[in-house]
């Protein structure tokens, strides 16, 4: 055998690994705009590198026919490879998120770990469906001592922020009025840019007949917005444009 021939005899092993896996992140973990809003691109990057790049790479690099020490190497390849599988994949799994958390006025994406399941209230956002999430409306406390016993816990105990506290997690409905306030109207918004104008007009050619706007998104390096129908408050997707 050449070692270009076991080169791609591993680039199709590997392929089909890495496939399985990317099935699972975009249709099971991280559905619809998912994926871009959690900044999850760095363990794909270093899975899709190592397994499809480097490993039929250095099998080109050190396959020889009947060369001394090369069950070896290929060991030493898979096992690198595998190394990568697990952190890439693992660390999608564990990170992947669960709820589309509206709070006071911006979007979160939370994932299961991250927050106590046991105080949420409502049976409805106990169970996140298969490839999909729950939308969550995080209602602020109205009391003023609750609300400054909330503050303090935040401030000085290092309690989560309200996106994370489950006690006060809410349907999506509950909290229609609020999240439809906080949107702001693609039609209204003053842009930057030349790239930013080119959003909004390809969202307005994507979306015909709807009245759209966006929302921040919070916790993110990127500037970008979730995009959404402002009568059925759907998540339509993500949208590049600047929104603080």
């Amino acid at each position: 055998m050449t070692r270009y021939k076991a080169s791609t005899i591993h680039l199709a092993i590997s392929a089909s690994v890495v496939s399985v896996v990317m099935a699972a992140v975009f249709l099971l973990w991280y559905p619809g705009p998912t994926f871009e809003i959690s900044g999850a691109r760095i363990p794909v990057f270093v899975l899709i590198g190592v397994d499809l790049v480097l490993g039929p790479l250095l099998t080109l690099i050190v396959y020889k026919e009947g060369k001394r020490g090369l069950k070896f190497d290929l060991s030493f390849i898979a096992s690198v490879q595998l190394v990568a599988l697990w952190y890439g994949a693992g660390t999608l799994h564990a990170e992947r998120p669960a709820y589309l958390v509206f709070a006071v006025d911006r979007i979160s994406l939370v994932s299961h770990k991250t927050v106590d399941r046991s105080l949420i209230r409502y049976a409805e956002l106990r169970h996140k469906p298969v490839g999909d999430l729950l939308n969550v409306f995080a209602r602020a406390p109205v009391d003023a001592d609750e609300f400054q016993t909330f503050s303090n816990s935040v401030l000085f105990e290092g309690m989560p922020d309200l996106n994370r506290r489950t006690e006060y997690w809410e349907p999506w409905d509950a909290g229609s009025d609020i999240i439809r306030g906080a949107i702001i109207p693609l039609q209204s918004f003053e842009t930057d840019s030349e790239i930013e104008r080119q959003e909004i007009s390809d969202a307005i050619a994507r979306h015909e007949d709807t009245r759209l706007g966006f929302l921040p998104i919070g916790g993110i390096d990127d500037d970008i917005g979730l995009l959404m129908d402002m009568d059925s408050l759907a998540p339509l997707g993500v949208i590049r444009v600047d929104p603080w």
